[in-house]
């Protein structure tokens, strides 16, 4: 337990550090869908502005000259009175003005649709923006896997390199033979190659991670393990914005039916008609003159031939919909705690197993170098055991990463916030 605990503290750490949870925050702040929210408002702003003119006056000006081919004529024979004779040809300028007392109500449940569709496409929103962190997790642990395996192929670079420097005095003086001296070299050069071919598949990932992020990151920044905290391993659902999701969804079809019951309520309006033009009202004056009218009216559609009624069926209908949407990411959820609780439970009996392993291979490796030291036994029966020994601790800190990526992905799926 020893040699694990110092393996573990064998690398300082880099100043540039990145944690998981900081990659979250920076993924979500770069993300160009997020500020989609501000466009959204804007618009909802705007349609809830149209909505309340209707209750502005409405004012519309219109005009019109016309010729007739004929008018009527008053046939009376009084003696001293000539019966006025109407133009064939009219003129009128007139304003309209509509102003609505009473709509049912139809108004404010329109805004209240529009104020609904707003939350449904906010949530929608911090449903992508949920989602960012599996992507997250997959690229930072990859990333994480890759460092951890040039911090143990780096170990085995300096333990053949330290075997190298003590065997050359031998080799000198002629008790080991230049052969062990030359596979220890051949395989300080492979060790060599294998770090380089790490370094760049590390540089890559932290690239794509970067990109991710949308934060310059780096090359030599460290990725931090996380320390989860996971109380119990319960496979229920937890605070995810799909749920809030389904019910701003509903929510919203509730508004929609309301607007359906409020086209049966009688719309009352205020109306009034100025103008100027021949003839006025009173038809037998034949000369210009304004005039005016003004009252009260309603419209209502007691019959729609059940339209209202289909409507509220749909309405319904999609309510069932949102309940099997529901069902059905509850069903995909549970399948994927299950997995991870599974993945949990293993790599926390392979990491037991592991260090019993590591103590094992180091007192290998500690035997078999004396009897190097002492020529007893070849340099390809050590570096056997030494790679035998590296594997083992690769083994050790892949399950160890395995097993925090574990606990990570069951907390995400569950909605739970993770505290590092």
């Amino acid at each position: 337990m020893n040699l694990i605990i110092l393996f573990l503290m064998f690398f300082t750490h880099p100043q540039d550090t990145l944690k998981l949870n900081n990659c979250y925050e920076k993924a979500y702040d770069s993300y160009p869908n997020a500020y989609v929210k501000n466009y959204y408002q804007s618009n909802t702003n705007l349609k809830l502005k149209n909505l309340d003119v209707n209750f502005y006056p409405q004012i519309s000006f219109k005009g019109q000259a016309t010729y007739q081919s004929d008018v009527p004529v008053i046939n009376i024979s009084i003696p001293q009175f000539k019966p006025p004779e109407l133009s064939k040809d009219r003129y009128q300028v007139l304003m309209d003005l509509k102003q609505l007392i009473y709509d049912g109500g139809s108004t404010g449940y329109l805004k209240e649709v529009e104020e609904k569709q707003l939350s449904t496409d906010n949530q929608k929103i911090e449903v992508e923006l949920y989602a960012l962190r599996q992507r997250v997790n997959d690229l930072y642990f990859s990333a994480l896997l890759i460092q951890e395996n040039k911090n143990v192929t780096q170990i085995l670079y300096d333990d053949i390199k330290a075997r190298i420097t003590e065997m050359e005095s031998r080799v000198e003086n002629g008790t080991i033979p230049k052969s062990n001296l030359y596979i220890l070299q051949a395989q300080l050069l492979q060790t060599s190659q294998d770090l380089d071919n790490i370094e760049t598949d590390r540089i890559a990932t932290i690239k794509m991670l970067a990109q991710l992020i949308g934060t310059d990151l780096n090359s030599d920044t460290y990725l931090s393990l996380p320390n989860p905290v996971l109380n119990n391993l319960e496979v229920a659902a937890g605070d995810r914005p799909e749920y809030k999701l389904f019910e701003v969804q509903k929510t919203q079809l509730e508004a929609y039916k309301n607007t359906i019951s409020s086209q049966s309520i009688p719309k009352v309006n205020l109306f009034g008609e100025a103008g100027y033009g021949r003839p006025g009202l009173n038809f037998l004056d034949n000369t210009f003159q304004p005039y005016y009218t003004v009252g009260i009216n309603f419209q209502w559609n007691p019959i729609n031939w059940n339209s209202n009624n289909n409507q509220m069926q749909m309405y319904e209908i999609n309510e069932k919909i949102i309940d099997k949407q529901r069902e059905t990411f509850d069903k995909n959820l549970y399948i994927s705690l299950e997995k991870y609780k599974s993945d949990i439970l293993k790599y926390e009996k392979l990491l037991q197993r592991d260090e019993d392993i590591i103590a094992l291979r180091d007192k290998i490796v500690n035997s078999t170098q004396s009897q190097l030291q002492n020529g007893t036994i070849t340099s390809t029966t050590f570096l056997t055991e030494l790679n035998n020994k590296n594997q083992a601790m690769l083994l050790y800190k892949t399950h160890q990463i395995q097993l925090v990526q574990a606990k990570i992905n069951f907390l995400t799926t569950k909605g739970i916030k993770i505290n590092e």
